[in-house]
């Protein structure tokens, strides 16, 4: 089978272009083999990330499609601090799924900074959702030409130990900068959008989805710009993780960006569960999401990119054994 490992799949991608538990208290299967799903409701919660961007709905759409198909299954999409908080409240039994970042997943799985053991429980119960790429954007009259113009400057980033936030954290510091250079804003990215039209900040390093809604509104008038990352700054992050790649903002992705913009590529997103989970259970819930791939990609043309192209044969942490199943049965990757 053709092998779609993660960083050549990655590159191809850069140059163009989220209660109650179950895991802990189901019943396992009867007998080896059997494909029974554990008895009574079977009660959800995902975790997502904020109200205002695409997680949260993406986590109500993956709810609703599991309540529609999955006999008892009860499942609710709440909001959360994004990623890192995601990782928590699937480690404390929280939350039973979630939306997360592959990076911040991969950080967890094997302990690095700033998680300080390392998390051998985390699963992916889906390939990848999208490809997320950084977004930094300035004040056309802020002079700011490049993320080290940033000293002395408003900015705004995402809640603290947000993906988001973790993302402006470290493109700072590429750039010889930290949150004592910058007079800083760490606000959900709606309210940061807002501080930005209304002149209460200079410029942002803002985690929402390429072609964000919000992000077209910010750029219609003229008044602000994308600002790239650098060669210098691709390599500055490299330091920090080596899966971060070059990749494009294409040109007239949003208003009054009439040239494509250089900046730095993720690993896709991904949905997470703890290895415990129910196999049969998470097959059928993997298998929901891949059957009804048209209400999933409805929710925003980003998530268009959730098909059987991002199930890859690697990916950062390892499958559920359920959804490996399931992958496995597709023919969309090696058993």
């Amino acid at each position: 089978m053709k092998q779609r490992r993660i960083i050549g799949l990655l590159l191809v991608l850069g140059l163009v272009i989220s209660g109650f538990t179950f895991a802990g208290g189901q019943e396992e299967a009867a007998a080896d083999g059997d494909s029974s799903l554990p008895s009574g409701p079977i009660f959800i919660t995902m975790g997502t990330a904020g109200v205002g961007g695409m997680n949260y709905p993406t986590g109500i759409a993956m709810a609703s499609l599991w309540n529609a198909n999955i006999p008892g299954m009860k499942a609710v999409a709440i909001s959360t601090g994004g990623s890192p908080h995601n990782i928590d409240l699937l480690r404390t039994d929280d939350a039973d799924v979630a939306v997360c970042r592959s990076l911040e997943a991969y950080r967890a799985y094997i302990g690095a900074e700033p998680y300080p053991e390392e998390m051998p429980w985390m699963r992916a119960l889906t390939g990848g959702l999208f490809v997320d790429v950084f977004q930094v954007v300035a004040n056309e009259d802020s002079g700011i030409e490049s993320v080290a113009d940033f000293a002395g400057k408003r900015i705004v980033v995402g809640p603290v130990g947000s993906g988001g936030e973790v993302d402006a954290r470290e493109t700072l510091a590429a750039y010889g900068l930290t949150y004592d250079d910058v007079d800083v804003s760490f606000v959900e990215f709606s309210q940061g959008m807002d501080m930005l039209k209304d002149g209460l900040a200079d410029a942002g390093i803002l985690g929402v989805a390429l072609g964000a809604s919000t992000m077209q509104e910010l750029m219609l008038d003229g008044h602000f710009k994308l600002i790239a990352i650098d060669d210098e700054g691709l390599a500055g992050l490299q330091q920090r993780n080596e899966f971060y790649i070059r990749a494009m903002i294409p040109a007239e992705t949003y208003p009054n960006q009439p040239e494509a913009v250089a900046t730095v590529g993720t690993p896709p997103d991904t949905i997470i569960v703890r290895a415990d989970t129910d196999e049969n259970l998470v097959y059928e819930m993997t298998k929901t999401l891949y059957e009804n791939r048209p209400a999933i990609h409805a929710v925003s043309p980003l998530l268009t990119q959730f098909t059987e192209d991002l199930v890859l044969d690697e990916m950062l942490i390892p499958y559920h054994d359920g959804a490996k199943r399931y992958f496995v049965e597709q023919g969309w990757i090696d058993g």
